[in-house]
């Protein structure tokens, strides 16, 4: 069980594009229509737009796919409309159901798990109020203590508030969409991912070392994390 192995802790624009090539596609045929149906000896028209190679459509194609949710290199992306991407921000504002968010989240997994596992741990990272960021090159270089040390060392607890303690309803939602994120998480990938060993130890490692943290912060959010880990 999970609970043994942690210690008692004290504290839309795919389819845009596919609208907009159909348009072009419509435009091109009317086009052609009118050329047909046109008076005799008309010029052909010079406006006709350049139909893009393969291979240029491939890479636009791919740069689309590339503005979903998630990160790269440690840094978060936006989509087209500038909507969060990051764990923490879908998780905070709550607009999309717990479970879509973990089934982006397993896709996500299945294509490049650090890159996937460097986002869940922000996630804790940033449920605890500290602004500073796991990158990429910290992850695969550096032990967990290594990590929280450098993250201790970008934190401010002057406020003494964090995402898990602050007032307000917005704040209240955030507790729960926390819980249920987790405990969706952990539901979902008990006969996939989480048998792969490789999240599972990532995770309850992250959290061990939080729960020895001199922050508060640290302590608190992960030993919330523990309680739903060990009661799924």
């Amino acid at each position: 069980m999970i609970t043994s192995e942690l210690p008692v802790l004290q504290d839309s624009t795919n389819e845009t594009t596919a609208h907009s090539d159909a348009g072009s596609e419509l435009e091109e045929t009317e086009v052609k229509g009118k050329r047909k149906r046109g008076r005799p000896g008309r010029p052909p028209s010079t406006n006709k737009k350049p139909r893009k190679s393969p291979g240029e459509k491939n890479r636009i194609e791919a740069g689309i796919r590339g503005t979903g949710r998630g990160r790269a290199n440690g840094h978060p992306q936006q989509n087209g409309e500038g909507e969060p991407v990051t764990l923490f921000e879908v998780v905070k504002l709550g607009k999309s159901a717990m479970q879509s968010v973990v089934d982006d989240w397993i896709e996500s997994y299945k294509q490049d798990r650090d890159i996937a596992l460097l986002d869940l741990i922000n996630f804790f990272i940033q449920c605890s109020g500290c602004r500073g960021t796991v990158r990429i090159e910290m992850f695969r270089n550096m032990q967990n203590a290594e990590i929280i040390r450098k993250m201790t060392e970008e934190f401010d607890e002057d406020s003494g508030d964090y995402p898990l303690t602050m007032p307000g309803p917005q704040w209240k939602k955030f507790r729960s969409n926390f819980c249920e994120f987790i405990g969706v998480l952990i539901r979902q990938c008990q006969y996939s991912i989480i048998y792969d060993e490789y999240m599972m130890d990532t995770v309850i490692s992250l959290l061990t070392g939080l729960s020895d943290s001199q922050v508060r912060a640290f302590r608190h959010t992960s030993t919330l994390a523990g309680q739903v880990l060990g009661t799924r």
